[in-house]
C-alpha cells in the first residue's frame, strides 16, 4: 500500500514539475532601439510618429494604455508604467533589459530617449506600490 501511495505522489510531482517547465519562457538580455508607441492607437489604427505622440499618444499613455517600441516593423510591448513615457511618444528610445520573444514583451531595466541628439534617462516608476 505504501509503495502505491509513494508512486502516486512521485508521479504527480513529476507531472507538476514537467508542466511548470513547459510554461517557462527563456528571457534574452539586450538593448533595443526604436520609436516609442502607444499600443491603443498603433494596434487599432497603425498611428505612430511625433505629431500623433504630442496629442493622442500622450493622452493614451497618461490614461494607462500600454507603451511599446517599434523595432524593424515589429511592436514590442513594454512591461513598464506608461505614464513617465507619455511626453516622449513618437520619439526614438533605447530600452535595456530582457525580452520575452514568445509574447513580444520587453522587461526594461533602463529606458533612454533621444532628446534632440542627447540621450536622456527616463525614470521608471513601478506600476503598483509595494504592500508593506
Amino acid at each position: 500500500m505504501n509503495r502505491k501511495i509513494i508512486s502516486a505522489v512521485v508521479g504527480v510531482f513529476t507531472v507538476g514539475v514537467m508542466s511548470v517547465s513547459a510554461f517557462a519562457v527563456p528571457l534574452k538580455a539586450g538593448t533595443w532601439k526604436g520609436q516609442l508607441l502607444d499600443m491603443n492607437c498603433y494596434s487599432a489604427h497603425g498611428l505612430k510618429g511625433r505629431a500623433h505622440g504630442r496629442t493622442c499618444g500622450k493622452k493614451c499613455l497618461l490614461s494607462g494604455a500600454p507603451a511599446a517600441i517599434l523595432v524593424h516593423g515589429h511592436a514590442w510591448t513594454l512591461d513598464a508604467n506608461p505614464r513617465p513615457l507619455a511626453p516622449y511618444v513618437g520619439m526614438i528610445i533605447r530600452v535595456k533589459g530582457q525580452c520575452n520573444t514568445r509574447d513580444h514583451v520587453l522587461l526594461p531595466t533602463m529606458i533612454k530617449v533621444d532628446d534632440h541628439g542627447t540621450w536622456k534617462t527616463i525614470k521608471l516608476i513601478p506600476l503598483f506600490k509595494p504592500v508593506e
